[in-house]
């Protein structure tokens, strides 16, 4: 019986820590109107890479969107929109930080 009792509660431990390693994988695709060149697909995707649970970033420039591919269980979008908007970017309904705008090289103002 006591074996038993051990087994299951190694079984149970074994469980608990399996699923402190799970990802849920998302894309969420953000509308940045600025985003009009290369170089300003690289400011971007620059920022969004230092982030710790982002996969991807895959720009469209004809549509001014950025697909970006993340864990959701490290981070929200708030906080992707976050990283967009103090690289100088409006996105979605967010308004770039003050300030950073004025940084950015002319084609991406």
């Amino acid at each position: 019986m006591k074996k038993l009792v051990i087994v299951l509660a190694l079984a149970l431990l074994s469980g608990v820590a399996a699923g402190c390693y799970r990802q849920d994988m998302r894309t969420v695709v953000f509308h940045v109107p600025r985003m009009g060149s290369a170089e300003c697909i690289k400011i971007i995707q620059d920022g969004l890479s230092a982030v710790e649970g982002i996969q991807s970033a895959q720009p469209d420039l004809g549509s001014r969107t950025i697909a970006v591919t993340y864990d959701s269980r490290k981070l929200s979008i708030k906080n992707i929109e976050y990283v967009i908007t103090g690289a100088g970017f409006d996105v979605n309904d967010s308004k770039a930080r003050p300030g950073t705008r004025e940084k950015l090289p002319a084609a991406c103002r």
